[in-house]
């Protein structure tokens, strides 16, 4: 799926799957949260993320 078949995401905020992530891994480096991301993907299988593809972000949640 290119950049130009994007699902409808209300965030507007995507990531492209790259080799070794995990969703817990991509949580941790955007600031989100497991549970959202499944959420705004779903049908997302976590143990089956396809490298090139893009998933829906959730907004970045404040720290502190």
């Amino acid at each position: 799926m290119g950049l130009d078949e994007l699902p409808p995401c209300p965030t507007d905020l995507f990531l492209e799957i790259e080799a070794g992530d995990t969703l817990a891994k991509i949580a941790e480096e955007q600031g989100v949260t497991v549970e959202g991301i499944l959420a705004l993907n779903p049908g997302l299988d976590p143990l089956n993320l396809r490298i090139g593809s893009f998933i829906c972000l959730p907004l970045p949640t404040e720290k502190g």
